[in-house]
């Protein structure tokens, strides 16, 4: 049920987390949330920092936007490589080199936010995965959280830059934040649009897509109270999926009309 914990083998931190600095000094937990900072108040001096995109994304002359939780650790390595993933969002690339977010092709996946929601639950319950680790701050913050109720209050009490990557909206890594507009020039739903998405990636050399950072765990059997506060927390996410799904309806409506009339 919804209301129990699960069980959770989080090891207490070795040392100190130096991303308490990073908030100190910038106001912000991450090294992507400061340059994301720089990019809203100073974005034409962040131009300077163009050389921070990867090589290896460059050599593809493909941007993919990693949104936590909607299988973006696979993406990641199978396109560039280990060492490659971060969390920078669609408007950090646009601000840092707009020459080459405007050239180069870009996409992000999206995931229905129950679903989501559930698996970054079970994350940051356990502390993490294998391989991928809920950093020290954060284990810090939610270790008294031992059910759904718990997690939606700390959820409700925090904006994006205070919660880690993988509790933020996923409007926040594909919008611009201020007109709200698509940003990234392909969406993909992940468990909905997955044969398009495999498409995509043979497109760009990519014909196999290990699964990684895959954590089992129990269905989350979520109430009425707690949907609602889930719709509420994340409603730019259920806009922009839904907006997905109706543009998606149209252009398949518009291909089916063109082909009828050849």
């Amino acid at each position: 049920m919804s209301s129990i914990a699960i069980a959770s083998d989080r090891a207490r931190p070795a040392f100190a987390d130096s991303k308490a600095i990073n908030r100190l000094l910038f106001g912000a937990w991450y090294e992507e949330d400061v340059y994301h900072r720089f990019c809203r108040a100073f974005p034409f001096p962040m131009r300077l920092f163009r050389g921070r995109i990867p090589q290896a994304m460059r050599a593809r002359n493909l941007i993919f936007v990693h949104v936590p939780r909607v299988a973006g650790t696979s993406i990641v390595r199978a396109l560039y490589g280990p060492g490659c993933i971060h969390h920078h969002s669609m408007h950090y690339y646009a601000t840092v080199d707009p020459g080459f977010s405007e050239s180069a092709d870009s996409f992000a996946l999206l995931r229905d936010p129950f679903a989501r929601f559930a698996s970054a639950f079970a994350f940051v319950r356990a502390g993490g995965t294998q391989s991928s680790r809920l950093s020290d701050v954060f284990l810090r913050q939610t270790e008294a959280i031992a059910t759904v109720e718990d997690y939606l209050s700390f959820l409700e009490a925090r904006g994006p830059l205070d919660l880690d990557f993988v509790m933020r909206p996923q409007n926040w890594f594909v919008t611009d934040p201020d007109s709200g507009a698509v940003l990234v020039k392909n969406l993909f739903l992940l468990g909905e649009e997955d044969a398009a998405l495999n498409a995509y990636l043979a497109s760009h050399g990519v014909a196999h897509l290990p699964w990684l950072n895959r954590a089992p765990r129990p269905a989350l059997l979520l109430n009425q109270s707690q949907r609602r506060r889930i719709e509420r927390i994340y409603a730019g996410d259920f806009a922009l999926i839904d907006s997905h799904r109706r543009q998606k309806r149209a252009r398949d409506a518009a291909r089916v009309a063109k082909i009828a009339a050849e």
